[in-house]
């Protein structure tokens, strides 16, 4: 190195250290800034700030002498930070922080990733050169001597910065080029750790639906509990605002939009423009929906404000939210709003969903040329399914797509599976207002299958009054109305299934023998509605059977004269349409879902449909298993969410108890009184008590005393209890109070053997519709047992726990002052 290059460093050395403290105090700053800024937008991210150390200004000056020949003057990097996040979202947010609260010089500054060819893979750190702005209030101290100077700001995930320490800081220095085999080394580990990045993103959005969506999963106590222990964390910190997003999150679920307001406004009070553009988005969305009724009010205008303020930053959840709020007020406002939405995620549902549904009705033949980015909706849609995140929307979505794609019977099943998962009547009412829109452009049948789905949802489980007052005008004209005890049996019509009418016919003539009021089936004579008819016909007056047919039957089918009543629907066609008609009538006859149940023996798409329908609006459903087809595929669906159908063994004992538990009839001289059931129970489990610890520790929960007996085995007990009665009529006999006059009757080894049968058929299908499941072993806690198996199938040993539970009735009644009767033969 020459004299003058010498004496020229030592000047330009003197130079810098002349403002070195004010570069140092400018690092500080930004360390402060920084770090405020991130405690929001990357919570864990790593920030480091500095000034550049004498020795390496040193060493640049000379490396860049001919480029920068004046460094204090023309190096951006005297003062530098760098923030590292955990994922690229992170990394976006902090880009955009920097580039609306700093000014960017974007001539120097350097987005690494955008130089790499796409068949690249190298460093990928975004580097903004920025000058604190004197308008912005930072909420930390800018002393005046750093206002103008200029900075480097790094912004890099985790997986970047790896490998920018370990390659690029290593090697961009250096003055020989690397050997070509540690270069392909190095490109592959590029490759991997970019791989990386993306998976921790999509991990993330995961996730962070996953936990929005969470409060779905909850039971109502459950989730009332959650929020009552968040409230109370919260007190000591109202403005955390992850916090009060979890609370509410759980908070929208149920609807509750003042608790979302309340544990919302103070963050937006307290951090002011650093609000978390999801507390702004959800802040602004629980104001519009609580004072929908106010569109013009302070409160109203105030939530669209935050979903504008929202919307700002990208999130296409507010824009659309804020799009929701002017449809039907100002459409071409909401239109331009979904447009905006869809421009920025093409195949976001949301926005893509609201857009077609809008822009229909003015382009008509939108769906064609835009069909390829509804499919891919589709399945982002299911992946979210898949994941069980953006509960229950993403289930709506599909709906309404398939809608769209012609596609009616997988929109009605997403649609009911929706329904399971809604727990507030808002989102059926917004999932209802959108088809109502789309009735305008799309004529298909499914259209309407789905709004009436909806309806009957939002009358039966939501009381919805103007949804029951529809109902009601859309029940079958002049007919009469379905009281008592409702059953529905559905399966398989198709000429397949002849080969099997011969086992179904003794189990479907088996689960009718108890049920005393009204039959629903499909009312043809083919497959398993046939077999109901045949049974009205053997039953006379009864059985009330009522089929539903299409105004003009296939040529495939014939109508059975077995039932007492036939009522139509429209069209030529057997669909979805005469279940839902059924529903319809049995909502306007004040039947409650929830006291129907539902038997499903195999079936078709049309079957299918009724299935799904029954779970949604609450009815109890079981399929008989192995009987293949719809049946089969709805019981195999493992993961469904809500209660699902019960798994039922084609026993008819089993499903004789599963359509009509027996129970006292009402009114019954030797009824139970309430405590009399009590004491009944209590001996019942007394009784199994003392068998069972002969053979076995008393470590089973079922083997507590009656005090500290879990509730649903106390159920258990009451239901032999209340079955004593049906279980001696059954065999003749009759329960009378003590001291009545006549002989005291006992059962014969012949009539204890049907009872015993009966009894473990009541017990198999009371634990199954409670939630319990075969297993290898009984375990009390996974609600396992090997014993919910057909009498056929049962040990021995295991069947003489029935016969001595029959034995032990008479003496059961005897404890409460009571007693049997033989009935005299007619």
């Amino acid at each position: 190195m020459s004299a003058d290059d010498r004496a020229w460093l030592a000047d330009q050395v003197e130079r810098y250290l002349a403002v070195l403290p004010r570069y140092a105090r400018y690092a500080e700053v930004l360390d402060s800034v920084l770090r405020r800024a991130t405690a929001d937008l990357a919570p864990l991210a790593i920030v480091q700030a500095r000034h550049k150390a004498v020795a390496s200004f040193a060493e640049k000056c000379l490396r860049k002498r001919v480029k920068r020949p004046d460094p204090v003057a023309q190096f951006t990097d005297l003062a530098g930070a760098r923030v590292i996040a955990r994922t690229r979202s992170e990394v976006d947010a902090v880009c955009r922080y920097l580039e609306d609260h700093f000014e960017i010089d974007w001539e120097d500054s350097l987005d690494a990733g955008a130089r790499l060819r796409p068949s690249e893979f190298g460093y990928r750190s975004v580097h903004y050169i920025v000058t604190l702005r004197p308008d912005v209030d930072y909420g930390v101290e800018v002393p005046p001597e750093v206002l103008g100077l200029r900075a480097e700001v790094q912004a890099r995930t985790i997986a970047e910065h790896a490998y920018s320490d370990v390659a690029h800081d290593l090697t961009y220095k250096g003055a020989f080029e690397l050997p070509l085999a540690w270069r392909r080394e190095l490109a592959g580990v590029a490759a991997t750790l970019e791989e990386v990045d993306g998976v921790f993103t999509r991990l993330e959005d995961g996730l962070r639906e996953y936990a929005s969506s969470y409060g779905r999963f909850l039971s109502d106590a459950d989730a009332a509990a959650e929020i009552q222990r968040l409230a109370i964390v919260l007190e000591h910190d109202p403005a955390n605002a992850g916090l009060a997003e979890r609370l509410a999150r759980l908070a929208m679920v149920r609807g509750d939009w003042d608790l979302v307001v309340r544990t919302l406004t103070p963050v937006v009070e307290t951090r002011g423009d650093r609000t978390p553009s999801a507390v702004l988005r959800d802040l602004g969305t629980a104001l519009c929906k609580r004072h929908r009724s106010e569109p013009d009010g302070a409160a109203y205008r105030a939530g669209r404000g935050y979903l504008e303020r929202a919307g700002e930053s990208g999130d296409v959840d507010a824009i659309c939210s804020l799009a929701g709020t002017w449809k039907g007020v100002d459409d071409a406002r909401a239109l331009a709003l979904y447009r905006r939405g869809f421009d920025l995620d093409p195949t976001n549902p949301y926005p893509l969903g609201n857009y077609l549904e809008m822009q229909l009705d003015r382009e008509p033949g939108l769906i064609d040329s835009i069909r390829p980015l509804v499919r891919q909706s589709v399945e982002r849609c299911r992946h979210q399914v898949a994941a069980g995140v953006n509960v229950p929307w993403a289930r709506y979505d599909l709906a309404r797509f398939h809608l769209l794609l012609d596609e009616p019977y997988e929109a009605l099943d997403h649609l009911a599976v929706a329904i399971e998962q809604s727990a507030a009547a808002w989102v059926l009412q917004t999932s209802l207002a959108s088809l109502e829109r789309l009735t305008r452009t799309l004529r298909a049948p499914g259209v309407e299958w789905a709004r009436r789905l909806l309806l009957l949802a939002l009358a039966s489980r939501f009381d919805d009054d103007a949804a029951r007052a529809r109902v009601r005008d859309l029940a079958t004209p002049g007919v009469q109305r379905l009281v008592g005890q409702v059953v529905i049996v559905a399966g398989g019509t198709d000429p397949r299934v002849e080969e099997r009418m011969a086992a179904y016919r003794d189990l479907v003539r088996a689960a009718l023998a108890d049920v005393r009021g009204t039959v629903v089936s499909g009312g043809t004579a083919q497959g398993i509605c046939g077999l109901v008819g045949e049974v009205g016909r053997e039953r006379g007056a009864s059985l009330r059977t009522v089929g539903y047919l299409p105004a003009v039957l296939p040529g495939d089918a014939n109508l059975d004269p077995g039932y007492t009543e036939i009522r139509r629907t429209g069209g030529d066609a057997f669909s979805p349409a005469q279940p839902l008609q059924n529903w319809t009538d049995l909502l306007a006859s004040g039947v409650a879902p929830s006291s129907v149940r539902v038997l499903g023996i195999g079936g078709g798409r049309i079957a299918a449909a009724e299935y799904r329908i029954a779970l949604a609006l609450g009815a109890t459903v079981g399929l008989v298993e192995d009987s293949g087809r719809e049946a089969g595929r709805l019981l195999a669906e493992e993961s469904r969410p809500g209660r699902g159908p019960v798994r039922l063994p084609a026993d008819g004992e089993t499903l004789r108890a599963f359509l009509a538990p027996p129970m006292w009839p009402l009114g019954e001289a030797g009824a139970l009184g309430e405590e009399e059931r009590w004491r009944v129970a209590l001996g019942v489990h007394e009784a199994y008590r003392r068998e069972r610890r002969r053979s076995q520790a008393p470590v089973d929960p079922a083997l507590a005393a009656w005090a500290d007996l879990p509730a649903d085995l106390q159920a258990s007990n009451l239901a032999q209890a209340d079955a004593m009665g049906a279980k001696a009529a059954r065999v003749g006999c009759v329960v009378v109070p003590a001291g009545t006059p006549g002989e005291p009757a006992t059962f014969t080894d012949a009539e204890v053997e049907t009872l015993a049968q009966a009894e473990h058929g009541r017990f198999v299908a009371e634990r199954l519709v409670a939630g319990w499941r075969p297993g290898e072993v009984k375990d009390v806690a996974a609600r396992t047992s090997p014993y919910l198996v057909p009498w056929a199938a049962l040990a021995e040993d295991i069947r003489d726990r029935d016969r001595e539970a029959v034995r032990a009735i008479p003496g059961l009644l005897a404890e409460v002052g009571l007693g049997l009767r033989r009935v005299a033969a007619r």
